[in-house]
């Protein structure tokens, strides 16, 4: 029997379905620079989606590192390698030029991730890049976000779209089981795997990863609930099955 390996797919989910929505809503923003907002608690999804997004309609994507906190050049830079300026200056003001050289060469929206990590007032260097160049701005985070943004009315009022990414769902797990191990999982043990979860997708990758490992050494067998209420609780505690 052939072996089971994890197909790396992406389901399109309510979620990313909502995702695409918004970004067709700033793409009609005139060429006015503007911001949008996603955000929601660790684990729905919002990363992957964007990250899918840009693979598919090209933009920039930039995960925010905690490191940059220290220098605005080094956040500089950062947005520099995304945008593909290949010769990145030392100097602030210059590698500032540099993106906005970048961007207006090759317009496309320019996504920062995990916005928790970024210094509070590194938002008016994005301020200033959406209004020079005209390029929306998408601003990814956990729920903090909304209240980081609130603060300041020059940023809120240039926040066109905003979207919370809500849990999965159980449907979604079903053809996430179908698709990246062939599973026809049940509704039952959709259910089961979807309340484990917390509406997170780590948790249940995680659980469909241990899922193939059983197939593969029980061959025939099916996953039951009880067979799901084992890898659950193997996962939660940290025993092997």
């Amino acid at each position: 029997m052939e072996k089971i390996t994890l197909k790396p797919v992406f389901v399109k989910t309510k979620n990313v379905r909502n995702f695409d929505v918004m970004m067709d809503g700033l793409s009609l923003a005139n060429e006015e620079g503007c911001f949008g907002m996603v955000f929601s608690q660790a684990g729905r999804g919002k990363s992957r989606t964007c990250q899918v997004y840009v693979s598919r309609n090209d933009g920039v994507y930039v995960r925010i590192m905690r490191i940059w906190k220290r220098s605005e050049l080094e956040f500089l830079r950062g947005l520099c390698k995304a945008a593909g300026v290949k010769a990145i200056p030392n100097r602030v003001g210059a590698t500032f030029q540099a993106i906005i050289d970048a961007m207006v060469a090759n317009p496309r929206p320019i996504f920062l991730d995990e916005m928790e990590k970024m210094r509070p007032d590194f938002i008016d260097i994005l301020r200033d890049i959406a209004d020079v160049t005209g390029l929306p701005i998408i601003l990814m985070g956990e729920e903090e976000l909304v209240s980081y943004m609130q603060r300041d009315r020059r940023i809120w009022s240039r926040t066109f779209q905003q979207l919370e990414f809500g849990p999965i769902e159980i449907a979604d797990i079903m053809l996430y089981a179908k698709e990246s191990i062939g599973l026809q999982m049940s509704i039952d043990v959709a259910s089961m795997v979807h309340k484990s979860s917390g509406g997170d997708w780590r948790p249940v990758k995680r659980t469909i990863i241990n899922m193939a490992h059983y197939m593969n050494a029980n061959p025939g067998k099916k996953i039951t609930q009880g067979i799901t209420k084992m890898i659950l609780d193997s996962a939660l505690t940290g025993r092997k099955q």
